[in-house]
C-alpha cells in the first residue's frame, strides 16, 4: 500500500503552500485510492526542538558509528533520553513508512520556517545519513516534492537569485539523508503581490506562477 507523508509548515491556514500542498494530496489520493495519507502540520502541533536529550544519543551513535536502524532505535540510555528519542522515532517511523514526501513549506526571511527545521532535526539522524561509499541510505528512492510560496521572485536569473537559501539548503539536508533522489520543488512567487500596493503591478505573474505550481502538483501526484 503506498503511502503519502504531507507535511504543512505555515502559520497561516489559508497560505498558498497550503493550497499546493493539498492539491498535490487530492491528485494523490485519486491515483492512489487503496493509499494511505498521513498529515501532519507543524504549525499547528510543532515538533519540539532538539534538546540536550537527543544530542547526547546521536553523539552515542556518531561516536560508535551506529549504523543500524534497530539498534540505533533503543540507544537512549536515561529517562530523559528515552523521552526525547521516543518523540524523535515517531516522527522517523512516520518517514520510514512512506513512499512519498510532501512539504508544503513557505519562505520565511529568506529560508525555512522552524516549524520544518525542528522536524529535519530530529529526524536527521546518523543511522538516515547515506553512506560515503553508495551515496545510498535507508531513505533513498523515495519522491519528494516541495510546495514553496514567495513572496519575491527568486528564480535563475532574477536580481535575488542569490537571497534563495531555501532551496539550495534542502537540495543539501535532502542529500545527506537520501531524499534526492527524485525531488520536486513547486515554487508559487511573488505571493505578497496581493497586499503590497508596490508589488501589485506582478500580481498576474503571481496567479500564473501558482497555477504553474499546481498543474505539476497535480501532474506529478498522478505519476
Amino acid at each position: 500500500m503506498p503511502t503519502l507523508l504531507h507535511l504543512d509548515c505555515s502559520a497561516r491556514p489559508e497560505s498558498v503552500s497550503r493550497q499546493i500542498s493539498t492539491e498535490f494530496a487530492v491528485a494523490w489520493r485519486a491515483a492512489h485510492p487503496e493509499g494511505r495519507h498521513i498529515h501532519r502540520d507543524l504549525a499547528a502541533t510543532p515538533v519540539r526542538h532538539v534538546d540536550a536529550a537527543q544530542i547526547e544519543v546521536v553523539t552515542r551513535l556518531e561516536t560508535a558509528g551506529t549504523a543500524d536502524l534497530d539498534e540505533a532505535r533503543q540507544a537512549a540510555r536515561t529517562a530523559k533520553e528515552r523521552e526525547s528519542w521516543r518523540h524523535s522515532w515517531e516522527l522517523i517511523d512516520e518517514l520510514l513508512a512512506c513512499d512519498v514526501l510532501l512539504i508544503g513549506l513557505p519562505m520565511y526571511n529568506f529560508s525555512v520556517p522552524s516549524t520544518f527545521k525542528a522536524w529535519f532535526d530530529r529526524v536527521a539522524i546518523p543511522p538516515l545519513i547515506v553512506d560515503s561509499q553508495t551515496g545510498k541510505g535507508p531513505l533513498s528512492g523515495r519522491r519528494t516534492v516541495v510546495a514553496t510560496a514567495r513572496g519575491g521572485s527568486y528564480g535563475p536569473g532574477s536580481p535575488r537569485h542569490g537571497d534563495d537559501f531555501q532551496e539550495p539548503y534542502l537540495r543539501t539536508a535532502f542529500r545527506m539523508v537520501g531524499l534526492a533522489d527524485e525531488l520536486h520543488f513547486l515554487h508559487a512567487e511573488m505571493t505578497k503581490s496581493g497586499f503590497v500596493p508596490g508589488l501589485a503591478s506582478y500580481r498576474k505573474a503571481a496567479v500564473g506562477s501558482l497555477r504553474l505550481a499546481v498543474e505539476r502538483a497535480r501532474e506529478i501526484a498522478r505519476g
